[in-house]
């Protein structure tokens, strides 16, 4: 059976996420830009109806090891910021693909799929097994 593509989680920019569903873009921070992280201090993201553009830094987390820079995977306009994340930033470390999501753009362009993490695409589900076959 073929994986449904909508909905999956892909890896950019080393440290950052991005899911595309219904034509918006939704992006978060990855566990490996979480790693080296103890604590977040604060978050500051684009204000809702700013156009951002593709790789330009368009945020920042604080943390514990310096700033993280935030990154859209593509240019277009903020449609939506996590409210949650800016009063309880921890949330971004409890749950980073589901409640600790940072914002969702409204594209203006379509994504490079040239500059994805293609090795690293996210896969949450731990029931997928990869079986070898030997062939000799």
């Amino acid at each position: 059976m073929a994986k449904d593509l909508i909905g999956e989680f892909k890896n950019y920019n080393h440290h950052m996420w991005y899911q595309e569903e219904d034509g918006i873009i939704t992006i978060g921070i990855n566990e490996e830009g979480l790693a080296d992280i103890t604590e977040i201090t604060s978050v500051d993201l684009p204000p809702e109806q700013e156009k951002v553009e593709a790789d330009v830094a368009i945020g920042t987390i604080e943390t514990d090891d310096g700033p993280l820079d935030i990154y859209s995977p593509v240019a277009g306009t903020v449609i939506e910021v996590n409210a949650h994340v800016l009063e309880e930033s921890s949330v971004i470390q409890d749950d980073p693909y589901e409640e600790g999501w940072l914002l969702r753009i409204e594209p203006s362009e379509e994504i490079d799929e040239d500059d994805e993490d293609e090795d690293d695409d996210i896969d949450l589900d731990d029931d997928d097994e990869e079986v070898e076959e030997d062939k000799d």
